[in-house]
């Protein structure tokens, strides 16, 4: 298990995230798996504890009187989920359809990052710019510090970041940038 860095002591994010708000000190007590990152704190409203754990292709999140309920209740989601037969659909249970490739397991509420593969609306990407992706294109552009620590970071993503921006040169120079005013 990794604990996130804004938790560890010596780190510039844990230097930071004590700036906005101090850290409880937290030390969790279930085996979660080693590739699996997690995280606690208390919301912003309410602020009820929470504890989170980022298992490669999910996240669970646990709620409790304490940190140490909150974890307790994330590791048993974690341990139900393994035992469950899993029946996969883009549904969140009594919400919204997702189209983004998540899915939703239809008998625990299991969540799955890349379940399925995108649902694309033909024609979608037939429209101008707005600011906010022209900000992201030209950072993609000009800013090779950042792109060599996302390649660092994430390096099976190297490939889908460039046809990204690939895209979006194009939409660029079809047909601009919407007007924002």
């Amino acid at each position: 298990m990794k604990i996130a860095p804004h938790h560890v002591p010596g780190t510039p994010e844990h230097k930071f995230s004590q700036m906005l708000r101090p850290d409880q000190v937290y030390q969790p007590r279930h085996a979660w798996p080693s590739d699996c990152t997690v995280q606690w704190g208390h919301g912003i409203v309410p602020a009820t504890p929470f504890f989170e754990a980022f298992v490669p292709g999910t996240f669970i999140r646990g709620e409790g009187a304490t940190i140490a309920d909150a974890e307790t209740r994330a590791f048993e989601k974690y341990e139900g989920e393994k035992l469950c037969g899993h029946q996969w659909g883009r549904q969140r249970p009594g919400g919204l359809l997702y189209t983004n490739g998540a899915g939703w397991c239809r008998k625990c509420g299991g969540f799955r990052s890349e379940m399925f593969r995108p649902i694309v609306t033909l024609g979608h990407h037939r429209k101008p710019l707005r600011l906010m992706e022209l900000h992201h294109l030209e950072s993609v552009e000009s800013d090779h510090e950042m792109n060599a620590r996302m390649d660092a970071k994430y390096p099976d993503r190297k490939a889908d970041r460039a046809s990204y921006a690939r895209l979006l040169r194009i939409r660029l120079n079809l047909y601009g940038v919407a007007d924002q005013s």
